[in-house]
């Protein structure tokens, strides 16, 4: 998923590792441990919440193929606890979003889409943060409690239940991404997150071949 269209900050932050050096002289000075580096929006976007994202997104879906529609979910108690486990990782993601004001970007690499006309910027975006915090928390909060419900769906092993957390995902996601991100502009057309789950379930069903 790339762009606009899945919407998400992919951004290249190098997290920098400093490792002390071990020395064998006796009059070596012993180096503080290293500090992890402070968590930003963009670090966390792209290497926490979009790749999880996408992958529960892509735990159930109905895949076409030369040979047909595959409908794909998972099947093993293996393959719903990587499922647990991604939705556990979305949702500390989510909350760990929720607290941070440091966008990114300048000074690590340009936000994704930067190239679009319009695109705000993370000197924007920072200031979109700072003028009303519990707004922002509150986003994060949505998609935390999306990826709660994906987690209790992967409990149940629930194919529907996971679609329907999937879509609220989704629309978290996208909400977030219009007032943050995005351009501009009148809200994006975009279906309801019932109308994302009566999708996702009609991709559950079995199709007869014509």
């Amino acid at each position: 998923m790339s762009g606009i269209a899945r919407s998400q900050w992919r951004i290249g932050l190098a997290l920098l590792a400093l490792t002390g050096l071990c020395a064998c002289h006796p009059r070596t000075e012993k180096r503080p441990a290293p500090q992890a580096a402070p968590a930003t929006v963009q670090a966390l976007m792209d290497g926490v919440i979009d790749p999880n994202a996408d992958q529960l997104w892509c735990a159930v879906a109905t895949v076409r193929t030369p040979g047909g529609e595959v409908h794909r979910q998972p099947t093993t108690p293996e393959g719903w606890a990587t499922v647990a486990a991604m939705a556990d990782r979305l949702t500390e993601g989510a909350a760990t979003l929720g607290e941070t004001r440091q966008v990114g970007g300048d000074g690590h690499g340009r936000l994704a889409d930067a190239s679009t006309p319009g695109i705000r910027t993370a000197a924007q975006i920072t200031q979109a943060i700072a003028d009303d915090p519990p707004r922002f928390a509150a986003a994060a909060e949505r998609l935390r409690a999306a990826a709660s419900d994906a987690r209790a769906a992967a409990d149940r092993r629930d194919p529907a239940a996971l679609l329907t957390a999937g879509a609220a995902m989704d629309a978290a996601c996208e909400a977030c991404h219009a007032a943050y991100w995005y351009p501009p502009g009148p809200p994006l057309p975009l279906p309801s997150p019932a109308v994302f789950a009566r999708i996702g379930q009609s991709n559950l069903e079995p199709r007869s071949k014509p």
